[in-house]
């Protein structure tokens, strides 16, 4: 058991009665997966926790059409989000089990998608709707991988942002790593420390990268994704 009955109030004072019917998906298999059986285990008692959330697992070896929608292959476990009521949840993936401090991620994910609340400012929302028509102009989409680790206390702030911009608009990924679990990704990226973030602008076939090292504020994380688009479109 991973939340406790005092955890399970706490959570349901935070988050209140769920306004959206929202799925939380995982794609998950029992074998050759380190960590799938305590990821399924821990959402499973959130959606027991809270209504109007529920729990659908998948296998993307028996489960191949919805896999490759959300670009799931091997690499397990992974997170997802859907409901009817936002267009962009297929957007948002986390990979590895959300632990530690991000299980703030977690709850604050429930939040935007079931509740439509976004910590984020007015003005920070208009900047990425015009970042997201500038990219659908282009015919570009942006990425922004985030690295992580439990025990990073300020690895949260940019998995929330990041999923917040991906949330709201059609352009924008967040593809948001535990990377302790998949080691190969801190070698890729010359993963040193926690949060990196690395932007990735496709348009058509060529891929641009940037990165950030450390945690920004709202304001200043949507400066750099500007600049860099500016610099790379």
């Amino acid at each position: 058991m991973f939340l406790t009955e005092e955890d399970r109030n706490e959570i349901r004072n935070q988050l209140g009665q769920l306004k959206n019917e929202t799925e939380l998906i995982l794609f998950s298999q029992k074998i050759g997966c380190e960590y799938c059986t305590e990821t399924e285990q821990l959402l499973k008692e959130l959606t027991e926790t809270l209504s109007n959330l529920k729990l659908v697992v998948y296998n993307p070896v028996l489960d191949e059409t919805i896999s490759k929608k959300y670009g799931v292959d091997k690499e397990l476990p992974v997170i997802g989000v859907k409901s009817s009521t936002n267009p962009n949840t297929e957007n948002v993936k986390f990979l590895g089990i959300p632990a530690g401090y991000e299980f703030t991620w977690l709850l604050s994910l429930i939040n935007m998608v079931a509740n439509d609340k976004y910590p984020l400012q007015p003005s920070t929302v208009d900047e990425i709707r015009k970042i997201d028509s500038l990219l659908g102009l282009k015919g570009a989409e942006l990425e922004l991988m985030v690295f992580v680790t439990p025990t990073c206390p300020y690895c949260p702030i940019m998995t929330i942002n990041s999923t917040s911009f991906a949330l709201l608009a059609k352009n924008i990924k967040a593809l948001l790593v535990e990377v302790s679990e998949f080691p190969h990704y801190a070698q890729q990226y010359s993963v040193m420390g926690v949060p990196k973030t690395v932007l990735k602008l496709k348009v058509g076939d060529v891929i641009k990268e940037a990165f950030i090292e450390g945690a920004l504020p709202e304001n200043k994380f949507v400066e750099k994704i500007k600049e860099f688009i500016e610099k790379n479109m």
